[in-house]
């Protein structure tokens, strides 16, 4: 009995996620269709306030894996299609989120919306961006059409920071081990899952870990995939900072290098110079 009361609380609490969200995007796109329709040609300023809640929306997705999820994008998906909107084989949760926010009946947007979603990829590709400033980001970068010029089809998404972040993590040295009741809790279910720790560095240079934060955990509605994901980002982001700056290093070693060849072959030239000359 104790387990169909669960369930049903369960797939009461998923109805009720997924109902909030087609009442969120929905309001957001009556928002954006408000935006066209009386603003388009004159306010950024609105434009870019909806690309905050697309990405707010866009986070949400992509870092949960559970049934509400997987509903709210079919759920979405379907609606696009509804409208008659032209999806690739496989829409992207941006492709998805974009067009059904910005889709405009009997107008061909293709472009518009396009350049819509190059933009809001190479925000969430930024480690720098979020979604309380992107609006700032945009303009500092020129513009939807600007940042549409720069980027490129090879851009590396989030998704594939967060895969690279976790295979760097299982590669790297081993510097410190750690554990509490809580680790020892979810060995046996959760081994070999990233799990955050929060420390405060100490005066003495070590650190005081203070709180453990997993994806998901037992009897909790708070879920912490969110800060792991950013944090396999940094991991990705600050392994490819190393890499550029040894490149760089040894680039500037070489240089000097080279630089000290030519002067001690000048001056080896000059000693040949003056022995001949005596």
């Amino acid at each position: 009995m104790l387990n169909t009361t669960q369930n049903t609380s369960t797939k009461d609490m998923t109805v009720a996620e997924v109902k909030s969200f087609q009442n969120e995007i929905t309001e957001l796109r009556n928002t954006a269709s408000g935006w066209y329709g009386n603003q388009y040609k004159s306010s950024n300023e609105a434009l870019y306030s909806i690309f905050s809640k697309l990405y707010v929306l866009y986070d949400n997705l992509t870092t949960t894996t559970d049934e509400a999820t997987t509903q709210k994008r079919e759920w979405i998906e379907a609606e696009c299609k509804a409208k008659g909107v032209v999806l690739t084989k496989k829409p992207t949760i941006l492709q998805l989120l974009v067009n059904y926010a910005f889709y405009v009946d009997d107008v061909d947007c293709t472009k518009r919306l396009s350049s819509y979603v190059r933009v809001l990829k190479a925000a969430v590709c930024t480690d720098s961006v979020a979604a309380d400033n992107i609006a700032n980001w945009i303009a500092d970068n020129g513009g939807i059409e600007s940042i549409r010029q720069q980027t490129t089809k090879s851009a590396v998404t989030k998704e594939m920071r967060i895969e690279e972040g976790i295979s760097l993590v299982n590669r790297f040295k081993t510097l410190s081990t750690f554990s509490n009741s809580k680790t020892q809790q979810y060995a046996s279910t959760k081994t070999d899952e990233v799990v955050l720790l929060v420390g405060v560095l100490q005066a003495d240079g070590t650190i005081a870990v203070k709180h453990t934060i997993f994806k998901e955990e037992d009897n909790s509605n708070i879920k912490g995939s969110t800060a792991i994901n950013t944090a396999l980002c940094n991991v990705y982001s600050k392994h490819n900072e190393t890499i550029k700056n040894d490149a760089s290093k040894k680039e500037a070693e070489d240089k000097a290098q080279s630089m000290n060849d030519i002067i001690a072959n000048a001056e080896l030239a000059d000693e040949v110079q003056l022995s001949e000359a005596a």
